[in-house]
């Protein structure tokens, strides 16, 4: 589940450039607010599960436990679809201009430092603990840090995994993207064709070609894919109608079958709520890019994004084992504060230790590797 911003890096293998009807506007830097709203939907997620889903840690279930808190939170897996929005925009925006070698170091260099330290933290605690969190085979951890268990039908060592295979999809569909090229025209033709198309394969195929075009993901990616079109050049009507028409589907697929919230919070959601929470955490998107907050460069906005994806690796089975452990003993908002902080504080860990100095380290050996040409001339001596 992963977003990074970056700017993209022109090189002389990378894709034309976009033909436009008007000149491409210049693009901000780094776009911290992006990088907030992704903080935000890390939060939601961490408040589902510690507060909302249903399960026996807290001695009672969370809607008994926190009645009112409940009925906002019951409604933060919403922060999931949310991230799918920023990675349509920023992974489309990461590629653009970019050689399959760039885009592949960046990608893997971001994403499997911290995953590999999430899935060992969070398999070390499951075998310490035992049976206490719950059942684990210690033989899963294997194919779990290759990150693509979900294809094997692999038991995710975390079950927020489940979200990574559906963004590693997206990545490789944009690899070939990459390798197509991308213009303006062909993104708009993919962005509006790949949600249809994957959601008829999922009714009458299982081949791997429907796995690959993900139905479930497609129209959030889809609509974030157009909304950076909307932050290079602004808004048209055939940007808006695309948009819409992603939109729609986005609350078509999200409402069609709610029966895992229901049974995962013991309440069924209002359908009316999801759709209003979906337009408005696209909207929120919108508004960070493609108007003059994009600007902002608050530091604390591009902390609290650096600090989203191990949190989000980490949260959920040492939270919960916080949870089990002091609740007995100490008053629910202290336990529920203390969760928080633990694992806010494990996730600053696995950045600092982890992510910042191995990820430039992986990156910069990708890209040695993958641009090494055995057949090539070599440079001259003089």
């Amino acid at each position: 589940m992963q977003t990074t911003i970056e700017a993209p890096v022109r090189t002389d293998r990378s894709t034309p450039p976009a033909p436009t009807a008007t000149p491409a506007r210049p693009r901000a830097g780094r776009l911290a607010l992006l990088d907030g709203l992704r903080f935000v939907a890390a939060a939601g997620v961490v408040l589902y599960h510690f507060t909302a889903i249903h399960s026996s840690f807290w001695g009672l279930e969370p809607g008994g436990q926190f009645p009112r808190l409940f009925d906002a939170t019951r409604y933060g897996n919403l922060g999931v679809q949310l991230f799918f929005f920023l990675s349509g925009f920023v992974i489309l925006m990461s590629a653009w201009g970019r050689s399959i070698p760039q885009f592949v170091a960046s990608r893997a260099s971001r994403l499997f430092p911290a995953y590999w330290a999430g899935v060992l933290l969070t398999a070390t605690l499951l075998v310490a603990a035992g049976a206490y969190l719950r059942v684990f085979n210690p033989l899963d951890t294997v194919t779990n840090l290759t990150m693509v268990q979900g294809a094997f039908g692999t038991t995710d060592v975390d079950s927020v995994y489940w979200t990574l295979w559906v963004e590693l999809r997206f990545y490789l569909l944009i690899g070939l993207f990459l390798m197509w090229g991308i213009t303006r025209d062909r993104v708009i033709a993919v962005a509006l064709i790949w949600p249809v198309v994957g959601a008829v394969f999922s009714q009458y195929d299982d081949t791997a070609f429907s796995v690959l075009l993900d139905a479930y993901g497609a129209p959030f990616f889809a609509a974030g894919m157009l909304l950076y079109l909307v932050h290079r050049e602004g808004w048209s009507p055939l940007l808006v109608l695309g948009i819409a028409f992603e939109l729609a589907l986005c609350i078509t697929t999200v409402t069609g079958d709610m029966s895992a919230t229901t049974e995962h919070t013991g309440a069924a959601p209002d359908p009316w709520v999801i759709s209003l929470v979906l337009l408005g955490s696209f909207g929120l998107v919108a508004l960070a890019s493609t108007t003059r907050l994009q600007h902002l460069q608050w530091r604390w906005l591009s902390t609290a994004g650096l600090l989203t994806y191990p949190l989000y690796l980490v949260h959920q089975v040492y939270g919960l084992w916080i949870i089990k452990t002091l609740h007995p003993y100490v008053d629910k908002w202290v336990v529920l504060a203390v969760a928080i902080g633990a694992t806010t504080t494990l996730a600053w860990a696995v950045h600092r230790w982890v992510e910042r100095p191995f990820g430039p380290r992986l990156r910069r050996s990708l890209l040695r590797g993958l641009d090494h040409n055995p057949g090539g001339a070599r440079p001259s001596s003089t």
